[in-house]
């Protein structure tokens, strides 16, 4: 997954408050627990991808809906035809069906993280009334986990010039050698730069009491009343058929 720390929503068709895309990524994660039919998770997958490309994520969109439907056509074909191994087909089945269950929620989370500035979250935390102790934690996670993306990819291309291979099989083969060389640097790193944005976030004054103004302006429109109402009615409808009522 990739997460862009400077987010460019200009080119959006479709501009949703930062709490609507909380209640699709709420509902994302009920759907994905609730759902147990494949066509309806297949209209639900093709409603977020269509969102995505809405709110100015072309790309991610388009990639993400043809994987998707990649996926399901390959499972569909597995579970019909009944050809070669039936362990590697029942495995095959199994990996892939735990991936399109959770696709919601990694389209929803995606959707949040390129989407949305963290000023746009704070405002919307604000406008929520919601207490330090929950705003602080989540401003940091958002910073911090593009900053790891960056961090990651400079430890890549460091093994690379030394010549340590990160393929898959190579990671397989060694996994003593992946703990060295890419989990520590990362833990390291990633315990350094939490201790900086928890810094800065207490220097920009998140945790005063005063009330914080904002460049930012969230306000609920009649397309976020529309999309958020759509999405409860799904993960409703999802629990509603689990139980057979």
């Amino acid at each position: 997954m990739d997460f862009d720390i400077c987010v460019d929503d200009s080119g959006a068709i479709l501009k949703l408050d930062p709490r609507t895309k909380l209640v699709m990524f709420l509902t994302s994660s009920v759907a994905s627990l609730t759902c147990y039919s494949m066509e309806n998770l297949l209209i639900y997958g093709i409603v977020l991808c269509v969102i995505t490309i809405l709110c100015g994520k072309k790309w991610l969109g388009v990639k993400s809906l043809l994987i998707f439907l990649f996926l399901i056509f390959f499972r569909y074909e597995i579970v019909t035809s009944g050809k070669g191994s039936a362990a590697i087909g029942g495995l095959l089945t199994s990996l892939i069906t735990i991936f399109l269950f959770f696709f919601p929620v990694f389209m929803s989370l995606m959707l949040i993280t390129q989407t949305t500035r963290i000023n746009q979250f704070l405002a919307a935390f604000d406008a929520m009334h919601m207490p330090n102790i929950v705003v602080i934690p989540i401003a940091v996670m958002f910073r911090f986990i593009p900053t790891v993306a960056q961090e990651w990819d400079g430890i890549r291309k460091a093994m690379a010039f030394r010549g340590i291979s990160l393929e898959p099989w190579a990671i397989i083969r060694s996994p003593l050698k992946t703990i060295e060389y890419i989990l520590i640097p990362l833990l390291f790193s990633s315990i350094s730069i939490m201790e900086e944005l928890a810094a800065a976030a207490l220097a920009r004054g998140l945790d005063s009491g005063n009330n914080r103004t904002s460049y930012e302006t969230v306000k609920f429109r009649a397309v976020d009343y529309l999309v958020t109402f759509m999405f409860i009615g799904l993960a409703a409808f999802f629990i509603i058929g689990r139980k057979g009522l």
